[in-house]
C-alpha cells in the first residue's frame, strides 16, 4: 500500500509539474543585436530553451518527500552554429534535454524500484541540474560556460563549469594555439597570475596541496574568452582536493597581447 502511495503521489505531482511548465519547454527570448550600430549578421542568433522533467517515484516518509529531477537550461541556434556546439551544451553524446532526462531518470528509477522490492521504503533523491548560457558572442567569436550540478548519492555531489570557444566565422572550435603563438611565455604569465592569487611566492613548491604532475604548473584545457580576459577555470578535483572547491583565473588581456597570434589580435580588435 505504502509502495503504491509513493508512485500515486510522484505521478499526480509530474502530471500537474509537466502542465505548469507546458509540456517540459519553455522558450524565452534573447536579444541579440549588442549595440544599435551592429548589424544583426555581426553576432550570433540564438534563443534560450528550459526543459525539466521529474520521476515518479519520489524519497521521503510520511512528512516530506523530496523529488528527483533533470532540468536544463541552453542556448539554442541557427542549424550551422548548432551542430557546431551540441557537443559542449549536451556532454555525454546525447542530442537533446529529452534524451538526457530518459538516461538519467531511467537510472534513478530502476534504482528506486530496486529499494521498494527490497523494503527500502526510504531513499535519496537524485538531481542533474545544468544551465548553459552564452557569456561572450561578438563578431567573429562565441563563448559557452556550461554549468553542471549532479548529485547520485553519496557524501556528496559535483559542480563542474565547461568553457567552450568558437570561431564562428569558419564555423570551428577554437583551441590555445588559435589564439596565442608562445604558449610557453602564455603559461608563464598564467601561473604568475595563479601564485599572486593563491598568495604563494614565485619559488614556492606546490607540494601535496595541489595536483600538479611533477609540482609543474599546468594550463587548465577548461578556459574561456570573456569581455574582462582570458578565463582559466580548474574543477573540483583537477588541481586541488573537493573542500577547496574549484578555481578560476582571470587574466586581462593586456597582459597576453605579445602573446597572441593574428586570430588573437582579431579578437582584441573586435573588444575595442
Amino acid at each position: 500500500m505504502k509502495k503504491n502511495l509513493i508512485y500515486g503521489i510522484g505521478v499526480g505531482i509530474l502530471v500537474f509539474t509537466n502542465s505548469c511548465i507546458n509540456g517540459n519547454k519553455l522558450q524565452e527570448n534573447v536579444a541579440t543585436s549588442e549595440d544599435a550600430l551592429m548589424s544583426v549578421n555581426d553576432t550570433v542568433d540564438y534563443h534560450m530553451e528550459v526543459f525539466k522533467e521529474i520521476s515518479p517515484y519520489f524519497s521521503g516518509d510520511e512528512t516530506t518527500l523530496d523529488t528527483t529531477f533533470y532540468a536544463a537550461r541552453y542556448p539554442v541556434f541557427p542549424p550551422e552554429i548548432d551542430s557546431l556546439v551540441r557537443d559542449a551544451i549536451f556532454v555525454d553524446g546525447e542530442h537533446h534535454a529529452s534524451q538526457v532526462a530518459e538516461s538519467f531518470l531511467g537510472g534513478f528509477n530502476e534504482y528506486a524500484e530496486e529499494q521498494i522490492e527490497s523494503e527500502h521504503q526510504t531513499f535519496h533523491a537524485w538531481f542533474r541540474n545544468q544551465a548553459c548560457e552564452v557569456v561572450f558572442n561578438v563578431p567573429g567569436f562565441l563563448t559557452l560556460k556550461n554549468a553542471i550540478s549532479e548529485y547520485t548519492g553519496g557524501a556528496h555531489g559535483m559542480e563542474i563549469e565547461i568553457w567552450s570557444n568558437y570561431d564562428t566565422q569558419n564555423k570551428r572550435k577554437l583551441s590555445l594555439t588559435d589564439l596565442f603563438q608562445d604558449t610557453l611565455a602564455l603559461r608563464q604569465i598564467v601561473e604568475s597570475h595563479f601564485r599572486k592569487q593563491e598568495q604563494l611566492s614565485d619559488t614556492s613548491s606546490y607540494g601535496s596541496a595541489y595536483f600538479f604532475d611533477e609540482g609543474t604548473f599546468t594550463l587548465a584545457d577548461n578556459f574561456g574568452l570573456t569581455q574582462a580576459g582570458l578565463l582559466f577555470h580548474y574543477n573540483p578535483y583537477e588541481i586541488k582536493s573537493y573542500a577547496d572547491g574549484p578555481t578560476t583565473l582571470l587574466i586581462p588581456y593586456s597582459a597576453l597581447a605579445d602573446t597572441m597570434t593574428e586570430k588573437g589580435k582579431r579578437l582584441l580588435a573586435v573588444i575595442k
